[in-house]
């Protein structure tokens, strides 16, 4: 009779147990990473009554285990954090608290005041680190830390571009370029004689001088011309260089005038006149163009009339010049062209365009400038010029550089010398482009054309690379699905700077439970195995993003009226074995 009221009472522990793990499932229901548990039991047999066989009463029931269910998670919540971390698989991850790993599927990470990954319990997330170069160093586990250090400037050192010319384009014939000496390259020439202003006074004053002032007009179309300007045959603003100033005119049938070019020098002052400004006057010193001291006086008139007649006369028959030589503002002058920006050692960016012009069958000219200047002399626009020569299959057969652009084996051209330039007038009212005090790299810049083509084909480019960068700040951070941390920068980089590594268990059930939603190896469970998140089951990772409780409480509502109804039929038992006992004390 006395066994009858134990078994009872073990039916009413183990509905106590069932309500606890219910209860604690669903105190848990909204705790992320937390994995629901059941109550497992086994019945109870006096081993007196073994080998009684079908006769044998059992004893009660006993609680065999609380065992996890690790299933996935059904509720994902983005979070709005970079650093919050879902698992889509069987992996947890791996912290370190003082030394200790555990182990979680609670994805809450933040950064410390150290910059380390950490959980709200100050646990640090273990992983590979990234060396400077933004590549995962594998094999040694580490503690996860964001690396906040700037990206320094770093200049361009290559171009590779995956470019089709299209061999369908017709030639551009090279016809002789404007030559002042040479009366058959223009229509007309107007010259007169203008006087600097000199400067000074007294002994060490300098003279008013006499120069030539010449304006060359070519008619290129119907009311169209290019207008030359040269001081003593020199550039007015650059007596070093014979390359006269040049605009483009064209006459409107209502008489007015619109012009392109270098309006920086040659300003329009009405329908017949220009204006030349930033005139340098200059005189030859033993061979060689200086600054003779004296002072322009001002803007030089520059008239479109020759006595009375107009020197832009539309009875004047077009120059037999079809394709002027290559002129980068002129759009006739050149086949394609292709720009990229890049970088010097500060971090300045400039463009580099190489226009391509079609020579003949397979021949091709590449003209360089830098910012619209000579890469090597930024006050010149003279470019920097190489021979392409293609196979009849359309690929390079020949590369023929020029002084400061070297042709090499292997399909390139290197650009040395740059000087990185800025318009001077920026820091010293100048009207020329000076260094601005960065350089170029010191291994030059490779322009590779192992995969430039000639097809017949539409002339495109469909990829490009081109390294060197601005400094840099960091300004975002997200984990990928292989759980690599990538850094952002306000210069446009990405850089990886440590991988998230993932646990798995022989035997996920023999961990043992701790609080903060962790777990740590045992003896039952086995030793961890460490991978990167995507291999195996471990599964990947979604950033931004947490994984809920596997808590269904629909299920958990169901367990404590099971567990309710259980204790009350146990009660019922008891208090009916109480009856009978009653009746019996009351029968003897």
């Amino acid at each position: 009779m006395l066994m009858s009221f134990n078994t009872a009472i073990s039916g009413i522990n183990a509905a106590n147990k069932r309500l606890e793990v219910a209860g604690n499932n669903i105190a848990n229901s909204g705790t992320i990473g937390f994995k629901s548990s059941r109550a497992q039991f086994s019945a109870l047999y006096s081993s007196a009554q073994l080998g009684s066989g079908r006769n044998a009463i059992g004893d009660g029931v006993r609680l065999a285990a609380t065992q996890q269910n690790f299933n996935q998670g059904d509720s994902m919540t983005t979070s709005g954090n970079p650093l919050d971390m879902r698992i889509q698989g069987n992996g947890f991850f791996v912290v370190s608290d003082k030394g200790s790993l555990a182990y979680t599927r609670a994805g809450a990470f933040l950064k410390d005041a150290a910059n380390f990954v950490v959980d709200s319990e100050g646990g640090r997330l273990q992983g590979y680190a990234a060396n400077d170069k933004g590549e995962i160093m594998r094999g040694l586990r580490t503690d996860l830390q964001i690396d906040t250090s700037n990206v320094a400037a770093r200049a361009t050192t290559r171009v590779a571009e995956n470019i089709n010319l299209d061999a369908s384009l017709p030639s551009l014939a090279r016809l002789p370029a404007f030559d002042p000496a040479d009366p058959a390259t223009y229509t007309r020439a107007v010259g007169r004689t203008i006087q600097d202003a000199g400067s000074g006074t007294g002994a060490g004053a300098v003279p008013a001088a006499d120069h030539e002032l010449k304006q060359y007009f070519v008619k290129t179309g119907d009311r169209q011309w290019s207008m030359y300007v040269l001081v003593d045959g020199r550039n007015p603003v650059d007596p070093n260089s014979v390359a006269p100033l040049h605009v483009t005119l064209e006459q409107k049938p209502n008489g007015s005038l619109s012009y392109s070019g270098n309006s920086q020098h040659l300003r329009k002052i009405s329908d017949t006149e220009f204006a030349l400004q930033g005139w340098r006057p200059a005189h030859e010193v033993n061979g060689a163009w200086m600054s003779n001291g004296a002072a322009s006086g001002g803007a030089v008139s520059l008239p479109l009339i020759d006595g009375a007649a107009s020197v832009l006369d539309p009875a004047d028959a077009v120059m037999d010049r079809p394709v002027p030589a290559f002129d980068s503002l002129d759009l006739k002058t050149y086949s394609d062209m292709f720009a990229n920006a890049i970088f010097d050692s500060q971090g300045n960016q400039h463009e580099l365009k190489q226009y391509f012009v079609k020579d003949g069958n397979n021949s091709w000219r590449m003209h360089v400038l830098i910012d619209g200047r000579n890469p090597q002399m930024p006050d010149s626009t003279e470019p920097l010029t190489a021979n392409i020569v293609f196979d009849s299959g359309g690929s390079v057969r020949s590369l023929t550089g020029s002084s400061g652009l070297v042709s090499t084996n292997g399909g390139a051209l290197q650009l040395n010398g740059w000087t990185p330039a800025m318009p001077a007038e920026r820091v010293t009212g100048q009207d020329r482009w000076v260094s601005n005090g960065a350089a170029g790299s010191t291994s030059g810049i490779e322009l590779d054309f192992t995969n430039l083509l000639q097809h017949n084909a539409a002339s495109s480019r469909s990829s490009t690379h081109v390294d060197g960068h601005a400094a840099g700040q960091l300004s975002s951070l997200s984990v990928g699905r292989d759980g690599i941390l990538l850094a952002g920068f306000t210069n446009g980089m990405n850089k990886s700077i440590g991988q998230v590594i993932l646990a798995s268990f022989a035997n996920a059930q023999g961990l043992q439970a701790r609080s903060d939603t962790r777990w740590t190896e045992s003896a039952e469970s086995g030793v961890a195995d460490y991978e990167v998140p995507g291999v195996g089951t471990l599964g990947s990772l979604v950033g931004g993003a947490l994984e809920g409780s596997n808590v269904v409480l629909a299920d958990e509502l169901i367990a404590l009226i099971q567990a309710q109804t259980a204790y009350q039929a146990n009660s019922k038992a008891i208090s009916t074995e109480a009856t009978v006992m009653q009746t019996l004390i009351q029968s003897t």
